[in-house]
């Protein structure tokens, strides 16, 4: 493992620790590209899924959507964020570089009041220079 990814999962680690303040938020974690929970507690399971097996593959259809999505950067630009809300449950996924921020909150909480805790926590992890995409 390099310096630079065990600086990345530090960091990581600190937004999911920073965001799961929020009691409003049931999940947060982060996501490799292949799907695997890189930061996060995935031992504590959100109670919609049945085990951690079902939580594993619902973040792995999340990553292979992000790289679905992002064959078409050239033609819209890259994807600052993405939003799903269901009739249970609102689900947030924010790419950080080559990774994407998972978060899952209750249905009646506004897309807007999800990002608006979001986005500084992840603009403070990553002001001293640190690789983020260029929309934060």
């Amino acid at each position: 493992m390099s310096l630079l990814t065990i600086e990345s999962s530090i960091i990581y680690e600190s937004i999911c620790t920073k965001l799961l303040q929020n009691r409003e938020l049931n999940f947060v974690g982060v996501v490799n590209n292949k799907g695997r929970i890189i930061a996060g507690q995935l031992e504590k399971i959100y109670t919609k899924f049945e085990d951690k097996n079902e939580l594993e593959m619902f973040l792995m259809e999340i990553a292979l959507e992000f790289s679905m999505k992002r064959e078409f950067n050239s033609k819209f630009g890259s994807i600052e964020y993405v939003f799903s809300k269901r009739h249970w449950a609102n689900i947030l996924c924010i790419p950080i570089n080559e990774s994407i921020l998972v978060i899952i909150s209750e249905s009646y909480i506004e897309p807007g009041i999800i990002l608006e805790k979001c986005l500084p926590v992840l603009e403070f992890n990553f002001k001293d220079g640190n690789d983020v995409n260029e929309s934060l």
